[in-house]
């Protein structure tokens, strides 16, 4: 195992005790419930403290760098929004179709919205991307190919989201397609070299897709939902590694 790693391990490490432990109280104290057992910015304090440990002020100044980037191609910006919302839409079609049943629909004020577009940017995009992108990814992908760092990279985030599976808030469908994802995030990346597509791709996956669409279907249908999502993500991953290959369209001057 190399330093870079063993740092990207150590991260992970601290990552899932500073996001998870509330949910070792909500099981001793289940009064305390699911709502206070996990806290999102945990992986964006574990990355600069494992950064600056592993590669002081350096290494930390560098991937503030990256995160104050936000110039990226416009097709990046906009294959970031209208794809997963295009495939939210599609999912929500396939899964009436295919026998789920619509539920009610809520309505809300625009202070409501305003506070839940700010719930679904803190609560997953913004610190998981900034850290598991923006440093695990980048870091990896220094020393293998973009596709094999995207593995590694999801296997993590897989293993940090294993808490809401175990506790069944997220079905197994929902564990291959973080697998699948992250070699989207990858390839978004290198085509970008900013994190802030990502961002909003995680975004509107959580925004439009969890947060309104698969809402719109009753609780026992959502299995449906979740299940042509991983289908949809695993089909762009691996349109993605038959068109590119392992580099996902990164230079050969860049490996």
């Amino acid at each position: 195992m190399s330093t870079t790693q063993r740092n990207i391990l150590l991260f992970f490490l601290l990552s899932f005790p500073l996001t998870w432990w509330g949910f070792a109280l909500a099981w001793l104290d289940p009064s305390l419930g699911r709502e206070a057992s996990n806290f999102p910015l945990g992986p964006l304090i574990a990355a600069p403290i494992v950064i600056w440990l592993t590669t002081g002020r350096e290494g930390l100044m560098r991937w503030l760098k990256r995160l104050a980037n936000f110039r990226a191609p416009i097709w990046v910006y906009t294959v970031s929004f209208f794809v997963p919302l295009g495939l939210a839409v599609l999912c929500t079609i396939f899964a009436i179709a295919s026998g789920a049943k619509i539920g009610v629909v809520s309505t809300f004020s625009f202070a409501d919205l305003l506070l839940f577009t700010g719930i679904m940017l803190i609560a997953g995009p913004l610190p998981e991307e900034v850290t598991f992108r923006g440093h695990g990814q980048h870091e990896l992908q220094e020393e293998m190919s973009p596709f094999i760092a995207s593995l590694w990279i999801g296997l993590g985030v897989l293993v940090w989201h294993l808490p809401l599976l175990l506790w069944g808030e997220l079905p197994w469908q929902i564990a291959i397609a973080i697998m699948a994802v992250s070699v989207v995030y990858a390839w978004l990346y290198v085509q970008g070299g900013s994190v802030w597509p990502l961002v909003i791709l995680h975004f509107v996956v959580n925004f439009f897709g969890a947060g309104f669409f698969q809402e719109m279907l009753q609780p026992e249908s959502r299995i449906y939902y979740a299940t042509f999502l991983m289908i949809f993500y695993v089909a762009w991953a691996g349109l993605l590694y038959w068109w590119h290959g392992p580099q996902l369209g990164r230079k050969t001057s860049e490996a």
